[in-house]
C-alpha cells in the first residue's frame, strides 16, 4: 500500500497538481481532480485496480447523495432570479431597514438571497438596487457593494442548499437540518463583520456611481414582481421542512405525522417542494413563457450549471475515496495521535485551497475530503461533531477572497469599483469574516463537543 514517506509525498504532490492545473493551466476542476487522484495513487504506491475501484465508488457515492439536491437547488435559484423574487426580497428587506441603514439592508438581503441563488448572479441582479440606493442616500458605493457582496458571501459558504455547504455536508455525512440551523447562526456574525468593515472601507474610498441607469430604473418600476410571501416561500418552506425532520428524528415515538415529516423533510423532497413553489411564482409572473421547462428553456440552462457542479463535487468525492483506500489514514492517525488540532485541520486546508484556487466550493470539498478519513482522530465522530467539521471547512474556505475568484471580478466590474480599491478592501474583509467564523465555530465546539 505504500510507505509513510511515499503517502505524504503523494499527498503533497497531489495538492500541487490540483493548484497547478486549476490556477496556472486553467484546466476544469473535474479533470484537475482526476489528475490529482491519479498523482496521489501513483506516488503513494497504490495498486491501480484498487485506485480505480475507490475512485468510481467514491464518485458514485457522492453523486448519489447530493446530485439530485444540487440540481433542484440550482433550478430553484434560477426561477427565483428570473421571476424577480430576489429583487422583491431585496426591496422588502430595505423597506424594513430604511434608507439610512441601506447598507445593512443590502447585507441582510445578501444573507437571504445567497441561500438559493448563486453569489455571482445574485450580485448582478441586486447591484442596480445598490447603485440606486448609493445615489439616493449619498452613502459610498464602496460600502454598498462590499456590504452586499459580503452578505452574499456569508450564507454562500455556510447554508445549504448552496452547493458548497451542501456538498460538504454530504461528504462528511452531517445532518442537513443541523447544518442549515448552525450554518445560519454562524453566518449572522460573519455577515455583520462584513457590513461594519464595509462602512470603514466606504469612508476611506468614497465614490457615488455615475448616472447611467435612468431607463432601466423606469423599466424596473413598471416591471411586475412577485409578492414578498411568494418570494420568500421557496427558501423558507424547504428549510423549515428539513429542520422539522431533524426535530422529528430526535423524538423516539412513531406516528403518522412524524412518518410524513420524515419523507417531506428529506432534502431532495423538501427542495422539490420549494422548486414547485418557485415554478408556480415564475409562471404567474411570466405566463407567456411556454418553453421554461423545455430542453432549450430556462430550466435546461440551470441544469447545465448544476451538471458541472455535480461532476466537480463527484470528482472531489472520488479523490476522497482514493485517499480513504490508501494507507494515508493510518499514516496521519499516527502523526496526529496526541495532537489536539481539532477544527484547525479542516480550517487550514480550506484556507489554503480558497487562497490558491479561488473556488470556495473546491476549497470546502477538498477540506472535507481530506479530513473524512480522520473524523475519529480529530474528534468529529459524533453527529454534532460532523456539523462542526463542516462549519470549520466552510470557515477556512472563506479566505482569502481575491482576484482568482470569479465573484471578485463580478463585484468589482458590476459596481464599477476601482480594481486597486477592491484589492485593498475585499481580501482583508474576507480574512476578518473567516476568522470571525473560526471563533464562532470554536465556541460551538466547546459547547457541543466537550
Amino acid at each position: 500500500m505504500g510507505s509513510t514517506v511515499s503517502v505524504i509525498l503523494g499527498l503533497v504532490l497531489a495538492v500541487l497538481v490540483l493548484v497547478l492545473f486549476t490556477v496556472k493551466l486553467k484546466i476544469h476542476p473535474f479533470f484537475a481532480l482526476i489528475a490529482t487522484s491519479a498523482t496521489f495513487a501513483i506516488v503513494a504506491g497504490m495498486n491501480m485496480q484498487d485506485m480505480l475501484s475507490a475512485f468510481t465508488s467514491g464518485m458514485g457515492g457522492t453523486i448519489a447523495d447530493i446530485g439530485l439536491v444540487i440540481a433542484l437547488g440550482t433550478v430553484t435559484g434560477t426561477l427565483l432570479e428570473k421571476s424577480g423574487a430576489a429583487e422583491t426580497m431585496a426591496k422588502t428587506i430595505l423597506k424594513i431597514t430604511g434608507k439610512k441603514h441601506a447598507a445593512l439592508g443590502l447585507a441582510i438581503t445578501g444573507y437571504f438571497v445567497s441561500i438559493p441563488v448563486f453569489c455571482d448572479s445574485a450580485f448582478v441582479l441586486l447591484s442596480p438596487i445598490a447603485r440606486r440606493l448609493s445615489k439616493d442616500t449619498k452613502i459610498s458605493m464602496t460600502t454598498m457593494a462590499i456590504s452586499l457582496a459580503m452578505g452574499l458571501h456569508a450564507t454562500h459558504m455556510f447554508v445549504p442548499p448552496t452547493p458548497g455547504p451542501l456538498a460538504v455536508a454530504g461528504i462528511l455525512n452531517a445532518d442537513l437540518g443541523m447544518v442549515i440551523l448552525f450554518g445560519a447562526v454562524v453566518s449572522i456574525p460573519v455577515m455583520l463583520v462584513g457590513y461594519f468593515a464595509s462602512l470603514a472601507a466606504g469612508k476611506k474610498y468614497y465614490y457615488i456611481p455615475e448616472d447611467d441607469s435612468d431607463v432601466t430604473e423606469e423599466e424596473d418600476e413598471n416591471a411586475k414582481l412577485p409578492s414578498a410571501l411568494a418570494s420568500f416561500l421557496p427558501i423558507l418552506v424547504p428549510i423549515l421542512l428539513m429542520l422539522l425532520k431533524t426535530v422529528g428524528d430526535m423524538i423516539a415515538s412513531e406516528n403518522i405525522l412524524l412518518s410524513i415529516l420524515n419523507v417531506i423533510g428529506t432534502p431532495a423532497v423538501a427542495l422539490l417542494i420549494g422548486m414547485l413553489i418557485a415554478a408556480y411564482t415564475y409562471h404567474n409572473i411570466h405566463p407567456e413563457d411556454k418553453t421554461a421547462w423545455s430542453f432549450d428553456g430556462l430550466v435546461a440552462d440551470s441544469l447545465k450549471t448544476a451538471g458541472q457542479i455535480v461532476l466537480i463535487v463527484g470528482a472531489g468525492g472520488a479523490f476522497g475515496g482514493v485517499l480513504k483506500a490508501s494507507a494515508m489514514q493510518s499514516v496521519l492517525t499516527d502523526a496526529f495521535s496526541g495532537l489536539t488540532i481539532g477544527i484547525l485541520a479542516p480550517f487550514l486546508i480550506g484556507f489554503i485551497f480558497r487562497t490558491c484556487v479561488g473556488s470556495a466550493t473546491i476549497a470546502m470539498v477538498t477540506a472535507a475530503t481530506m479530513i473524512t478519513p480522520l473524523i475519529d482522530v480529530l474528534g468529529f465522530s459524533s453527529p454534532m461533531g460532523r456539523v462542526i467539521a463542516m462549519l470549520a471547512c466552510a470557515a477556512g474556505g472563506m479566505m482569502v477572497f481575491h482576484g482568482n475568484d470569479d465573484f471578485f471580478w463580478v463585484t468589482t466590474t458590476t459596481s464599477k469599483m476601482d480594481t486597486s480599491v477592491a484589492y485593498k478592501t475585499i481580501p482583508i474583509i474576507s480574512v476578518l469574516q473567516s476568522l470571525t467564523a473560526l471563533v464562532v465555530v470554536f465556541v460551538l465546539s466547546l459547547i457541543f463537543l466537550h
